[in-house]
């Protein structure tokens, strides 16, 4: 992907659907790994700021094993 969401992906190459894109992008570990860890900071943060009652990280490192 480098970089590059998906949905831009999807636009760019004429796609009707994210089905579509989706088949053919072959997402490494690593991108995977990148977004838990984003979702997890944001997650803290709100948390910290009292917007959020729980974190679900155990929930996302669960999904990648």
């Amino acid at each position: 992907m480098a970089g590059v969401d998906l949905v831009s992906v999807k636009d760019l190459l004429g796609h009707k659907s994210l089905t579509m894109t989706l088949r053919y992008a072959h997402l490494a570990s690593g991108h995977k790994r990148k977004a838990v860890n984003t979702l997890d900071r944001l997650l803290q943060n709100r948390q910290e700021d009292g917007d959020c009652d729980h974190v679900v990280t155990k929930t996302f490192q669960n999904s990648l094993q």
